[in-house]
């Protein structure tokens, strides 16, 4: 359900934002309700299940409680009910993108501002995915497959702000571990964010970018994570020697002390190297 819920509040967004240009004015009115609906319908959060096949991830156009999909339901609050159940009766588990050239649908998607391409993409991904048209067609269907996943969105400020920390900040040693290893889940969080766009949502909106993304960060983090146990690891191999601390001490930095001092009978200013 949230998987869901978050694909319509993105295509919602999208559709608002890329409005076409030569819509007529009774156009934009019908699209911009019909766009309030599909908000409405993601909000409620009641979508059908697939009681038919189960086990298999397929479209369901209406269930056998009467819960209709996001497409279904917004061809219902336009009165058409009879075009659903025409739908649900011929296929039940159709796919968006080959209803394109269905008269009826193609009428009332003109009618209601929207184009073929943009009622698939209201459809979330389900497998088999469906073909990946030319770009440029009156009837492509880009972003007809489920949008990768955005959840490093709210991550990536925290793993960030992490990387920065162990960066930019000298801890304790008792805490170096905790904050490699904080760095460390980061990373594999990422890393696992990044293999699931690029192998269960290739091919979809924003998973290349959302690959690339996630696999930075998964990298940042992992330095991150290697830096504060390379230090520790450092600070621990020269206690106990001769030969370490005489390496310590030639990696500190070299400071001249000025300082006051009894030279021959009187006040004078003398000069001291320390480490």
């Amino acid at each position: 359900m949230r998987r869901i819920r978050g694909h319509l509040r993105d295509v919602e967004r999208f559709l608002r934002a890329h409005s076409p240009a030569e819509l007529s004015l009774a156009q934009r009115e019908r699209r911009s309700a019909a766009l309030d609906w599909l908000h409405a319908y993601a909000e409620r959060g009641t979508f059908p299940h697939n009681h038919t096949r189960p086990g298999e991830r397929v479209p369901v156009f209406v269930d056998e409680h009467g819960t209709p999909c996001a497409v279904a339901y917004l061809l219902r609050r336009s009165g058409e009910d009879a075009l659903v159940r025409e739908i649900a009766r011929a296929d039940n588990h159709v796919y968006a993108w080959t209803l394109a050239e269905e008269r009826r649908l193609a009428s009332w998607l003109e009618g209601m501002g929207f184009t073929p391409g943009e009622i698939a993409r209201i459809q979330p991904g389900y497998i088999p995915r469906a073909p990946r048209p030319e770009p440029g067609g009156s009837h492509a269907v880009r972003g007809a497959v489920e949008p990768a996943s955005g959840v490093w969105k709210y991550v990536a400020p925290l793993s960030v702000g992490s990387a920065l920390f162990a960066h930019l900040t000298d801890t304790r040693p008792g805490a170096r571990p905790v904050v490699g290893a904080i760095n460390g889940a980061f990373a594999v969080g990422h890393a696992g964010l990044a293999a699931h766009a690029l192998l269960a949502e290739w091919g979809s909106d924003g998973a290349g970018r959302s690959a690339a993304i996630n696999g930075a960060l998964a990298l940042v983090s992992a330095h991150a994570a290697w830096s504060r146990f390379r230090r520790r690891s450092e600070t621990r191999s020269p206690v106990g020697s001769g030969e370490g601390a005489r390496a310590v001490m030639s990696r500190r930095p070299r400071i001249l002390a000025p300082e006051a001092a009894w030279v021959g009978g009187g006040v004078g200013l003398q000069v001291r190297l320390i480490h």
